[in-house]
C-alpha cells in the first residue's frame, strides 16, 4: 500500500489487523477511546467488552495459550491499566506473547497527579517484556512495530504500550505494509553438531533416560518434533505443569507427570529412577522439582532452553543447551536415524517401549460412590463426556491440582492454565478466548467456587456475546487447598478459609453463594448437581443448549488431594516458602 495519512491510533488498530489481530479484549475509556475508535472505524477487529479489565488480560492470554497467536487487550488510563497488571504477570511469568493498550492522560498532565493518571509503565516493567509510552505520536509505527517483535520473537512474552490521549490523535504519513515487510526471519539458536553428538553419547551411557517436557514445547510449537524424537529413540516422556497438554497422555510412552502436586504417581516414579534427564522447554520450577538435591540425586541432567539465563539456575546441569526446542529435536532424532546410536532404555534393538499398563497400576483412584461426590468422580465424569480435542482451563486452587492430577489431555494447546502467576479468576476468561477462536470445539473452565468467586462478574461477558462455554464449578464453600495447608502445616488452625453463610434470600443454608440463581440473574443458564450420575446428563444440557451454562456440582468439603510427600516419592514435599 502506499503511504497513507493516518492518526496514531489508526496506525495501532491497522498494523494490529494486518499482523492478523481479530480480537480485542478490555473495556474503553476515555483515555483510549481514540485507539477504540480506530478500531471501530478502521478494521474488522472485533472487540469483546468485558466487566473487568483484568478478564480483559486473561482473555488475550488464553487466546495466545490455545492459538499460539498474539492476544491483544485495551483498557483506559489509571486504575484500566492497573486492573491489567496481574494479567501482565501471569503472562510474563509463562512468556506469553501479549500486547496490552492502556489510555493517558494527555502528555502535558503526567506526572501532576491528574484524574486517573497511573505510572502504569513503571509498574509494568517489572512483570513484562518490555512497557513503553508514546511520548512522540509521529513515532507510533516505530513503537507498535518494535512491540510487536518483541512480544513475538526469542523468548516471548507480554509488552504494555502506554497511550497518552493527544498522542492518539497525532497524524503520521505512512506505509504500514512496507513497514511489516521490513522485518527479518527470526533467527533462533541451535544447538551445535558437538552438543548433539554430546547428548548421544550420554543417551549411549544411559540406562533409565527420561524426558521432560515443558511448556517451552508448545511454545515453539514443537510437540509433533517431540513426538517424532521420543519414537526414534525410545524414551519415556513426563509432563511439567505447564507441559501438560504437549504429548498424548495414552501414548504408550508416556509416563505421567513430575512435581510435588501437579503430578502423577508415575511420572514422578520415573523421574525419580531415571539417570539421565533430558529437559526440554521446562524451567525446573519449584512445583516440580520438589528440593532440588533429592530431585537430582545421581541423575546427569541436559537442559535446553531458548533463554540462557535459565540453564543451571535451579538444577546443576551437566549440559545445558541453548536452543530452539524445535529444531533442537528435530536435529537429534534426524542424527540419532543417521547414525543408528543406540540408547540403553530399550531390552534391545528395535524394541518399543510400553508404559500403559504400568501408568495404569500407579494411577489415583477416581471410581469413588460416596456422597457428597468426591472432586475425583465428578473429574472422572467430566473428563469421560468431553471431546478429546475439548479446552480445560483452570484457575489456581484445590481444584487445579486435582485436575492436573487426574484430567487427561491429548491434544497440544487444550489445556489452559497459569504456571507460574497462580491466578484465581483467570481460567473463565481464557475459556471464552478459546471458544471465540475455535467455535467448534468444546470450552470448559474447571474451578472452585473460591476462584469463581473473583471472576463471577465476567458471566455476563458471556451471556452478552453469547460464548458457549461450560462452568464446571466444585463448590466446596472453601478455599480448599489453603485450608489443607492449614490443616496440615498448622495443627489445624483454621482462619477465613470457610466460604459458607446462611443465604436466607436464596433458602441456602450450606453453600452461601448460589451459583446457578446468580448466572441466571446474568443470562447464564445452569443447574445444581449434587449426585455423580447427574453429571454427564447436565454436562450433555448444557452442549446441546449451545449457550453458556454453569454446572454447579456440590463435593466433599472433607476430600484432600495428595501431594507427593507418601515416602514413596521422597524428595518431593511439598515446602512452604
Amino acid at each position: 500500500m502506499a503511504k497513507q495519512k493516518l492518526t496514531a491510533g489508526e496506525v495501532i488498530a491497522i498494523y494490529l489487523e494486518k499482523r492478523g489481530v481479530e480480537h480485542i479484549y478490555g473495556v474503553p475509556g476515555a483515555a483510549i477511546l481514540p485507539t477504540y475508535d480506530a478500531i471501530k472505524e478502521r478494521t474488522n477487529i472485533k472487540s469483546y467488552v468485558v466487566r473487568h479489565e483484568q478478564t480483559g488480560a486473561f482473555m488475550a492470554d488464553g487466546y495466545s495459550r490455545a492459538t499460539g497467536k498474539v492476544g491483544v487487550c485495551a483498557a483506559t488510563s489509571g486504575p484500566g491499566g492497573t486492573n491489567f497488571l496481574t494479567g501482565l504477570y501471569g503472562a510474563w511469568m509463562d512468556s506469553i506473547p501479549m500486547i496490552a493498550l492502556t489510555g493517558q492522560q494527555k502528555s502535558s498532565l503526567i506526572g501532576t497527579m491528574q484524574f486517573q493518571e497511573a505510572p502504569i509503565v513503571e509498574m509494568a516493567r517489572p512483570v513484562t517484556k518490555a512497557a513503553y509510552i508514546l511520548k512522540d505520536g509521529s513515532k507510533v509505527a516505530e513503537l507498535i512495530h518494535e512491540a510487536w517483535e518483541t512480544a513475538t520473537t526469542g523468548r516471548k512474552g507480554p509488552v504494555l504500550i502506554d497511550l497518552p490521549v493527544d498522542q492518539q490523535k497525532v497524524v503520521v504519513e505512512i506505509d504500514l505494509d512496507e513497514l511489516i515487510g521490513s522485518s527479518q526471519p527470526e533467527v533462533l539458536p541451535q544447538a551445535t553438531d558437538e552438543e548433539i553428538q554430546q547428548v548421544l553419547e550420554l543417551l549411549a551411557k544411559a540406562k533409565k533416560p527420561v524426558v521432560i517436557s515443558g511448556g517451552g514445547v508448545n511454545l515453539a510449537n514443537a510437540t509433533a518434533e517431540l513426538k517424532e524424537l521420543v519414537e526414534t529413540i525410545e524414551v519415556p516422556v513426563v509432563t511439567t505443569g505447564m507441559g501438560m497438554d504437549t504429548f498424548p497422555n495414552d501414548h504408550r510412552l508416556f509416563a505421567g507427570r513430575m512435581g510435588t502436586m501437579l503430578d502423577t504417581p508415575f511420572g514422578n516414579k520415573t523421574i525419580l529412577e531415571s539417570d539421565l534427564i533430558i529437559n526440554l522447554g521446562g524451567r525446573f520450577a519449584d512445583r516440580s522439582t520438589g528440593h532440588v538435591e533429592i530431585f537430582k540425586r545421581d541423575a546427569t541432567i541436559i537442559h535446553v532452553n531458548i533463554d540462557r539465563k535459565e540453564l543451571g539456575k535451579v538444577v546443576e546441569t551437566e549440559l545445558g543447551i541453548v536452543s530452539d526446542v524445535k529444531s533442537f529435536m528435530a536435529k537429534l532424532a534426524q542424527t540419532y536415524k543417521q547414525l543408528g546410536a543406540g540408547v540403553a532404555a530399550t531390552a534391545e534393538a528395535g524394541a518399543k517401549i510400553d508404559l500403559t499398563e504400568e501408568r495404569k497400576k500407579h494411577a489415583r483412584k477416581q471410581d469413588y460412590e460416596t456422597l457428597p461426590i468426591r472432586p475425583e468422580r465428578a473429574l472422572k465424569e467430566l473428563r469421560e463426556f468431553l471431546d478429546r480435542d475439548a479446552f480445560a482451563s483452570h484457575d489456581c486452587g484445590i481444584s487445579q491440582i486435582w485436575s492436573c492430577q487426574l484430567f487427561e489431555t491429548y491434544v497440544p494447546r487444550s489445556y489452559l492454565l497459569t504456571g507460574g502467576a497462580g491466578t484465581m479468576g483467570w481460567g473463565l476468561g481464557a475459556a471464552m478466548a478459546a471458544k471465540l477462536a475455535f467455535p467448534e470445539r468444546q470450552s470448559v473452565n474447571i474451578l472452585g467456587d473460591g476462584s469463581l468467586g473473583m471472576s463471577l462478574q465476567d458471566l455476563a461477558t458471556a451471556a452478552k456475546h453469547d460464548i458457549p462455554i461450560i462452568v464446571f464449578v466444585m463448590n466446596n464453600s472453601l478455599l480448599g487447598l489453603i485450608r489443607q495447608q492449614q490443616n496440615w502445616f498448622y495443627d489445624e488452625r483454621q482462619i477465613s478459609t470457610d466460604l459458607i453463610y446462611r443465604n436466607e434470600l436464596c433458602d441456602n443454608e450450606e453453600r452461601g453463594i448460589d451459583f446457578v440463581k446468580t448466572a441466571a440473574g446474568m443470562g447464564v443458564r445452569g443447574e445444581l448437581v449434587t449426585h455423580y450420575d447427574e453429571i454427564k446428563p447436565a454436562l450433555q444440557r448444557a452442549v446441546d443448549s449451545g449457550k453458556p451454562y454453569l454446572i454447579e456440582v456440590v463435593v466433599d468439603p472433607t476430600a484432600v488431594c495428595g501431594f507427593s510427600n507418601n515416602g514413596t516419592l521422597k524428595g518431593f514435599e511439598y515446602s512452604e516458602k
